[in-house]
């Protein structure tokens, strides 16, 4: 199972890394650095307040889903029939509440129809979400691949016209962003559904009260825990606007130049949770051991992410210089701390989808609750007095919770033996590549040829201490 996964993984972070980089960097950058900060920051704090009130759409329906018909791939056409009905229902609900919630928060005119359209764009992202869960569950991992860049691979070419253009650049607004994601989101939608039918036979849209009541009981846990992770994950761009009544947007524009970065990075993390959920959710209904596949897991994303966050945190702000025009020095001391959110998030992917596919729902939203508090409190304090850079301090502290708390929980559920020598290999990698970064900054030359030094180096430290072996991931990747 662990040679199927890494394979899967080499292909889903081989087509992630030919899109996603040229969709975030070349085109979402881009359109930030031509409209400003300013109004930039207000398409960020409507994105993130759809993204608060997006359980409505789902109601953690789709994980639901992609768990159940990783176990019983029998129950597809039924699924289907009677999901996607309750999914349109739920969508005309989310469009419902969020109007409401912008209007509540004085939102109107071209602010609030700005708001439906990316409230639009979220539905379709939801049911592609859902149509996508059921590929995956399959374990059609390499249509899923596709899919789940099909929409930005569109993005790069609709906006990409638009900016290239002299003409149309000059004009170019927010709005014609949100109207090139509506279009590829429709696009994208329509083919997973091609597939999908292509394997279910027709999708008879079938409404049953008795089995919406019984999925959305079945599901309420999952949409419980993404509330919740939605919440401590994203209201900080909320709450900067509103706590900062003179210069909220700006601020929040400057956030969202530093939080692009985490977010790309997350992006790749994610893709270890898309495969881990139904492999993990396979193995543990048969009875497998999943104790050296966890292991693998997390001790790859751990050295990934902990060189990539001490990296960017150490030259957040020749990087920041690089990618952007507006103050690019504040925006590199939110990333510095940001940044480490990603080590956290990581560390989740894996703890948490092992924990999400076990069915300790409730313990999960339970640690969640608690983040929701942390997070609030943390956020309450220190945005006021520090701004952007308190919502990064905030964020920081509440991933790391997080994550150890997952990583505490799953070692209790499933009585593994500590393994003091992996922890303490994983410590002095931590150690040494602090150092190796710390002090490449007072070499001269090239920060990007120093950078790559440090990485090579702290990557070479983690092959010599046996963190990485090499046999073993030669022998993943040619099975």
């Amino acid at each position: 199972m662990q040679r199927f996964f890494f394979s899967n993984l080499i292909f889903l972070i081989t087509v992630n890394l030919l899109i996603k980089p040229l969709w975030i960097f070349g085109i979402d950058r881009t359109v930030q650095n031509v409209v400003g900060a300013e109004s930039y920051g207000i398409y960020f704090v409507l994105f993130s307040l759809s993204m608060l009130t997006q359980i409505m759409l789902d109601l953690g329906i789709s994980n639901y889903n992609n768990r159940l018909i990783a176990q019983q791939e029998h129950l597809l056409n039924q699924q289907l029939s009677n999901i996607f009905s309750v999914k349109l229902i739920l969508s005309g609900v989310y469009l419902l509440i969020t109007i409401v919630v912008g209007l509540f928060l004085h939102y109107h005119g071209h602010v609030l129809y700005l708001l439906l359209i990316i409230c639009l764009n979220q539905v379709l992202a939801s049911l592609i979400t859902y149509v996508r869960s059921n590929i995956s569950a399959l374990h059609h991992f390499k249509v899923d691949s596709m899919l789940s860049v099909m929409d930005k691979a569109l993005m790069i070419i609709i906006c990409g016209l638009l900016l290239l253009i002299p003409s149309l650049r000059s004009k170019f607004i927010i709005d014609w962003f949100v109207y090139a994601q509506l279009a590829s989101y429709a696009i994208t939608l329509f083919t997973a559904l091609i597939y999908v039918l292509n394997i279910s036979g027709k999708i008879p849209l079938n409404f049953s009260l008795t089995f919406s009541k019984d999925l959305l009981k079945s599901a309420f846990p999952f949409a419980l825990l993404i509330a919740l992770m939605m919440i401590y994950g994203r209201i900080d761009a909320v709450m900067i606007e509103n706590l900062l009544p003179t210069d909220g947007e700006r601020e929040a524009g400057l956030y969202a130049s530093a939080f692009r970065l985490l977010d790309a990075l997350n992006q790749f993390g994610y893709l270890f949770a898309v495969l881990l959920l139904p492999i993990f959710s396979r193995m543990l209904v048969r009875n497998q051991n999943i104790e050296e596949l966890v292991k693998t897991a997390f001790t790859t994303i751990f050295i990934s992410s902990t060189l990539v966050a001490v990296g960017l945190s150490f030259y957040a702000v020749p990087v920041m210089h690089l990618l952007y025009h507006e103050s690019p020095e504040y925006s590199a001391s939110i990333l510095q701390w940001l940044i480490f959110c990603f080590v956290g998030t990581s560390t989740i992917y894996v703890f948490g989808t092992l924990l999400t596919a076990n069915g300790n729902l409730y313990l999960l939203c339970s640690m969640s609750l608690v983040a929701v508090i942390v997070n609030l409190v943390l956020n309450l304090y220190f945005i006021p007095q520090l701004k952007a850079i308190g919502a990064a301090e905030t964020a920081t502290v509440t991933q790391i919770l997080i994550a150890a708390l997952n990583f505490l929980a799953a070692f209790r559920i499933f009585k593994w033996r500590i393994n003091y020598s992996l922890i303490i290999k994983l410590i002095a990698f931590v150690l040494v590549s602090l150092m190796l970064f710390w002090g490449s900054k007072y070499v001269p030359g090239s920060w990007v040829l120093l950078g790559g030094i440090a990485g090579v180096l702290s990557l070479t430290f983690a092959l010599s201490i046996g963190l990485i072996r090499i046999d073993k991931l030669k022998s993943l990747i040619t099975s």
